[in-house]
């Protein structure tokens, strides 16, 4: 149904307009000139975020900047409102009908984290969880914090956070480090009720997940795999959680063990990935789309030490009998993607840092 989307851009010189295609399918679109953005023009994601409200070929996508969210990070669809959390103090909200967005809450510590449940919003943040009931146009009120000192992970204390299938809280904590040995809660997933009572860790061995998101009941989190071993090892990964399960880190990053960690003994029998992504394209946040018959889209925020930089981009990982098989490029040209998440109406919602951008894409 969405086989594969990208935007290909020419600039003839910096004053320029752009002269873009959209690449959907393997098929290439009639050009059209984006107006230029308040972005800069090397970045990748000056042309998404210039083609608000573009017209394409009939039954292709379009493509929108939805809006301008600086840092955004995770998303969360509550009703007719997107919630944005940030790299910075501040949550946003932005209504999916169109609209600027909106400072709904602030002094946080890296909100990365939102998720929404039964009329409540979390935020995630370093060090906390904190509850809102929401109102009207996403207004926010009633603030608590429903958990507090959470651990220090240092590099990775972006935390991601959403709602199970049960109900309950689920919230990664990431490894203070690139690689060494966690201690308590680092380098876990865990989940707990909506009041933060009844925290259980539900994963271990986890070196960074930013991402998760539920298939047929059974949760699937993205891990990003360790630095400064090499352009192609060790691989990002997919993981399918089973309660309780170690997950590797810091013995081994996919099947392949991890520098300093060659001859340690593992304190139990890790739990391979289901699937291998190349590795350093930092996978993030993922969700599973009923307009893409179950399979999942994933964005890669894109690698910062490969001497031949890869990812930055939104692949779809297919499934067959519930297991992933493949993944393939989906979507390209929105500057460092963080987040995705299906609309309302199925609507691709994509989130990028880099930019400080939302973008939707539409059937």
């Amino acid at each position: 149904m969405w086989p594969g989307l990208r935007l290909e851009t020419r600039i003839s010189c910096p004053n320029s307009l752009q002269q873009s295609q959209l690449v959907f399918g393997g098929r290439r679109w009639t050009s059209f000139p984006l107006r230029p953005g308040p972005f800069p023009l090397e970045s990748d994601f000056s042309v998404a975020a210039a083609a608000s409200g573009m017209t394409l070929a009939p039954g292709a996508a379009q493509a929108a900047l939805l809006a301008r969210v600086p840092a955004a990070r995770e998303m969360a669809v509550c009703g007719d409102i997107l919630f944005v959390g940030t790299k910075g103090s501040s949550v946003y909200a932005v209504p999916l009908s169109g609209g600027r967005a909106r400072r709904v809450a602030s002094r946080f510590s890296a909100p990365n984290g939102v998720a929404c449940s039964r009329g409540r919003l979390f935020v995630a943040s370093r060090n906390s969880i904190t509850a809102f009931d929401i109102g009207p146009g996403g207004a926010l009120s009633g603030r608590r914090d429903i958990r507090r000192g959470l651990p220090n992970s240092g590099a990775h204390s972006l935390r991601y956070i959403a709602v199970g299938p049960d109900s309950r809280l689920y919230v990664s904590l990431g490894s203070p480090c690139n690689i060494c040995q966690p201690r308590g809660l680092q380098g876990t997933i865990v989940s707990m009720n909506q009041d933060g009572s009844d925290l259980q860790r539900v994963a271990w061995g986890v070196r960074n997940s930013v991402g998760f998101d539920w298939r047929g009941g059974t949760m699937f989190f993205t891990d990003n795999g360790a630095d400064r071993m090499g352009d192609d090892i060790p691989p990002d990964e997919l993981n399918e959680l089973r309660p309780g399960g170690f997950y590797g880190f810091p013995y081994f990053g996919g099947q392949i063990r991890l520098k300093g960690f060659q001859d340690a003994r593992p304190p139990a029998q890790e739990i391979p990935p289901v699937f291998d992504f190349q590795a350093h394209v930092a996978t993030l946040g993922m969700h599973f789309f009923l307009s893409l018959g179950g399979d999942a889209l994933v964005a890669e925020h894109g690698s910062w030490n490969r001497s031949v930089p890869v990812g930055r981009q939104v692949v779809r990982v297919r499934f067959q009998g519930g297991r992933p098989v493949s993944s393939t490029t989906f979507l390209r040209g929105v500057g460092r993607p963080v987040d995705v998440k299906e609309a309302p109406d199925g609507s691709v919602l994509v989130s990028d840092d880099a930019g400080g951008a939302i973008y939707v894409f539409r059937r």
